[in-house]
């Protein structure tokens, strides 16, 4: 799936509840107080929970508890942060086109049969040989390369004696170089015409959807039971 830029690049974080109590209880009165540990500390308990920090937050709770003066029971930050749930920023996924997705997984799903297939044409003896290793197939595919040579070579040919020949039933005064430029000109004009098109044809076949074979099914024979 098609995935865009990320909105918002910066870290989240949300506390545990060691860390929630000891914003409630020891920050107060405290001035500049950065946005989500005032929401944080102001929120009910219930909301607390979907409360959320940055990395700021924790650098300046860092400085907050270095600035208290000593107490008989030291805490550290890192024991605050135990258990903390880090939510890294995600991209923003837009959906596939279901058309598109229907496609692919029918494209898949082709693929996976005719590489089953090539897979068990040894075991199977109705399905040694496949159509495409055929040598009917193979002559049949020949002979269609052959025809969309000759198609070019023609429609080519035709292309220059109509510039060539043109030129001069139109008007007899017409010297020999600038019929042969004209005649140039208009096969490399029917020359990239038919190689615009030959590609889009071989492109199409090759893209082309075939339905799924249907598996083979043979009727199992009962032999009688022997005791």
């Amino acid at each position: 799936m098609p995935v865009e830029t990320i909105e918002d690049p910066h870290i989240k974080l949300k506390p545990p509840q060691k860390l929630i109590d000891y914003i409630v209880k020891n920050i107060k009165n405290v001035k500049d107080l950065p946005d989500n540990i005032k929401l944080l500390k102001n929120s009910s308990q219930h909301k607390r929970a979907d409360c959320l920090l940055s990395l700021n937050d924790v650098k300046w709770l860092k400085k907050f508890m270095s600035d208290q003066p000593n107490s008989k029971k030291k805490v550290y930050l890192h024991e605050l942060l135990e258990g903390i749930n880090v939510k890294l920023p995600q991209p923003k996924v837009t959906p596939r086109n279901p058309e598109l997705e229907a496609r692919i997984k029918k494209l898949r799903a082709q693929q996976n049969n005719r590489d089953y297939k090539a897979m068990t044409k040894g075991v199977d003896s109705s399905r040694k040989h496949l159509p495409d290793e055929s040598l009917a197939y193979q002559m049949k595919a020949i002979n269609k390369q052959l025809i969309a040579v000759f198609t070019f070579i023609l429609s080519v040919a035709a292309g220059f004696a109509f510039g060539f020949w043109g030129i001069f039933w139109e008007t007899k005064d017409v010297d020999l170089g600038f019929r042969l430029l004209i005649g140039i000109i208009c096969a490399l004009i029917i020359a990239l015409a038919e190689i615009y098109f030959l590609a889009k044809n071989l492109s199409e076949d090759d893209y082309e959807v075939q339905p799924l074979s249907q598996p083979v099914t043979r009727p199992v024979s009962k032999r009688p039971h022997q005791d």
